[in-house]
């Protein structure tokens, strides 16, 4: 559902080049940009220092400053060889770990998945993405859509009223979501469960305790928030990055009791914000289970 693209610095290192193909990156519109090589930024800066008026140059920093969390991904992609051109080095790295595309400012390279500056159009199959699609209500789809953001957060919050990891509808995208984690060795990272207050304490505290303790891997820990039931209805995963919404729920369907698919929204910026706010990390839980516990 997020497609990850490399651009070349030297592609955006004039205010026009840049604010014409940046309006088109963002969570929300489904095209993300990687941070490659890690000083990404830094990089931009220099070319525009080359090409850019000083006025153009200024507009551009204040601009990639902003971008932090809109449209720029750090996967903690290795930086590679800095003394090779940089499309050598993104190569390198997609036989590693494959971009969805690659945006250069002149073709020097055949390669399907490199786009010019002037190939890049809603309409070019390579760069197509969208930010809302209908999903079939499996434990995979549900974790895939976010699974981009998921790959580079510390936080995430699962946001569903009735989450109940001891129920195998809820618990198969659950442990989906610990195995993404694990495989990608990921640690230092909690997962906030927020659901409904609207079931006896003791039965809550069952529905985690009886699973949770002995799914997480190491390092990745989980607390459960619980709010008053009218407050709490909409379905989310969110991170630091982004999230989307589920208009039916984090449970799957693969016992065919409910509905077979599902609707998943990609949030706007303000919208992530206000979410994101709503379901405060600070406050303190009604269960937590440490990172290796």
């Amino acid at each position: 559902m997020l497609k990850e693209f490399a651009l070349e610095p030297e592609a955006i290192a004039t205010w026009a080049s840049f604010k014409d193909l940046i309006e088109k990156f963002g969570v929300s519109k489904g095209r993300v940009i990687a941070t490659f090589p890690r000083k990404w930024q830094r990089a931009v800066l220099r070319a525009a220092q080359e090409q850019a008026r000083d006025v153009e140059r200024a507009r551009i920093e204040d601009k990639l400053r902003r971008l932090e969390g809109l449209a720029l991904l750090d996967r903690n992609r290795p930086s590679g060889d800095g003394a090779l051109p940089w499309l050598d080095r993104v190569l390198m790295e997609h036989a590693r770990l494959p971009f969805d595309g690659i945006i250069v400012r002149e073709r020097q390279n055949a390669h399907p998945k490199v786009l010019t500056t002037d190939e890049v159009d809603d309409d070019t199959p390579l760069f197509q993405a969208t930010g809302q699609k209908h999903i079939r209500r499996t434990a995979d789809e549900i974790i895939d859509c976010v699974a981009m953001l998921v790959s580079c957060a510390h936080t995430i919050k699962l946001i569903d009223p009735h989450f109940n990891p001891n129920a195998p509808r809820w618990k198969r995208p659950l442990m989906r979501l610990l195995k993404l984690l694990q495989d990608q060795r990921r640690t230092d990272v909690f997962i906030e469960v927020h659901r409904a207050d609207n079931a006896l304490h003791g039965n809550i505290r069952s529905y985690f305790e009886f699973v949770v303790p002995r799914m997480l891997p190491p390092g990745v820990g989980l607390s459960v928030h619980i709010h008053d039931e009218q407050a709490l209805h909409n379905r989310f995963i969110l991170t630091e990055r982004g999230g989307a919404s589920y208009q039916t729920g984090l449970d799957d369907n693969e016992e065919g009791r409910s509905t077979s698919e599902d609707l998943v929204t990609l949030l706007e910026p303000a919208t992530f914000e206000r979410e994101w706010r709503a379901y405060p990390s600070s406050d303190k839980p009604f269960l937590s289970y440490p990172p290796g516990n």
